[in-house]
């Protein structure tokens, strides 16, 4: 009976989610009456004028999804985003061969009928985060269109792949610096991966472009002066690649990546709740990326601006970490304890949350500076 309860709650959670689409649908339609056609349109024709190709928005979802920039031409291709596309048996065949790379079954689909590009898209999507090369190539020439979140699913691809997959969608338009929602490039999310960073910078990506502080302009463009991939890097990748991002032209001054270097906590820890402490292997990592940064004139006094309540400067973001051999990095050279931040100084938040070594550490600092 739990069984049954439980597939007839699925089937009815189904069923009110393709009536809201249908009605999303009739909205996005009424409103294109009054005037919105022609925006989407614009919209629509810029962003294909950027990867190089023709993608007119005519039924896009509203309300900000994740696929609202698919062209949608036909009646029934919202049925793709329910997982119950009944109008188009073929899908799901189409699905499993395009994650499985069987381009055998991919050509006998297409060759049936006619595709929507919303159709193609959904086939090339699972292609790509699979590494299904063939497929993909097969579907990009068969009219697949490229949007702002289609190469993001590469980085599920296999590690060997995705480049050469990143290699193909450069051959129908896309770049490195082409922009996501809100102007998201993928620099930032690929700078651990020293491979794909070297061929990012190879193939021309802006160490300084970054996604909208302010999230203006859903179809806009980057901000230039990010410092979102040097900051990711400061925290999460090697020294190697901190060195090839401003070897690259990154600009320190367009954030604070010291800053974000120091705070580094182990995984799920939270530093608000005190006595985080991470293994001395995290704690002593960080220290040549620093030491790099501050080489190519990091200021360690540096405060870190937000609208967001923080530490505000690299020792205190350290302290709260629980960092105790960053802290005596950054005192010796020439880090201030007492530079009050949001939580207050290095000094006051080791006293309130911090370990006894980190106490000792500072109280000692101290004595040595008023001595």
């Amino acid at each position: 009976m739990a069984s049954q309860e439980e597939q007839s709650r699925q089937q009815m959670m189904l069923q009110a989610r393709e009536r809201q689409l249908q009605v999303l649908a009739a909205r996005q339609l009424q409103q294109r009456g009054m005037g919105m056609n022609q925006m989407g349109n614009q919209m629509g024709n810029q962003m294909g004028q950027q990867m190089g190709q023709a993608q007119p928005r005519t039924m896009g979802l509203p309300m900000g999804t994740p696929y609202d920039d698919i062209p949608m031409t036909g009646p029934n291709d919202l049925e793709l985003f329910t997982g119950r596309p009944l109008s188009q048996p073929d899908f799901a065949s189409f699905q499993a061969a395009c994650r499985h790379g069987n381009l055998t079954t991919i050509e006998s689909i297409l060759g049936t009928e006619p595709c929507t590009p919303a159709f193609l898209h959904q086939g090339l999507i699972l292609a790509l985060g699979s590494g299904s090369i063939d497929a993909a190539r097969y579907l990009l020439e068969a009219g697949a269109p490229i949007t702002r979140q289609t190469p993001g699913h590469i980085l599920s691809a296999p590690e060997y792949q995705k480049i050469h997959l990143f290699e193909l969608l450069t051959q129908h338009g896309w770049t490195t610096n082409t922009p996501g929602f809100y102007g998201a490039v993928l620099l930032p999310k690929i700078v651990t991966n020293d491979a794909l960073l070297d061929w990012f910078l190879a193939n021309g990506a802006d160490p300084n472009l970054g996604a909208q502080r302010d999230n203006r302009d859903r179809y806009g463009a980057p901000d230039t002066d990010s410092c979102a991939a040097l900051e990711t890097a400061a925290s999460h990748g090697s020294v190697e690649a901190v060195q090839k991002l401003l070897s690259a032209g990154a600009q320190m001054g367009n954030g604070a990546p010291l800053y974000f270097a120091a705070g580094v906590c182990p995984p799920g820890a939270n530093p608000h709740a005190g006595l985080v402490t991470p293994s001395r292997e995290l704690d002593l990592g960080r220290i040549p990326v620093m030491a790099q940064l501050v080489e190519n004139g990091a200021d360690v006094n540096q405060k870190f601006q937000s609208r967001h309540m923080n530490p505000q400067y690299p020792i205190v973001n350290a302290v709260m970490a629980g960092a105790v051999e960053r802290v005596k990095w950054l005192l010796s050279q020439g880090a201030d304890p007492n530079l009050r931040g949001a939580f207050g100084s290095a000094v006051q938040y080791a006293q309130k949350m911090g370990s006894d070594e980190m106490k000792r550490i500072l109280r000692a600092e101290n004595m040595a500076n008023e001595g």
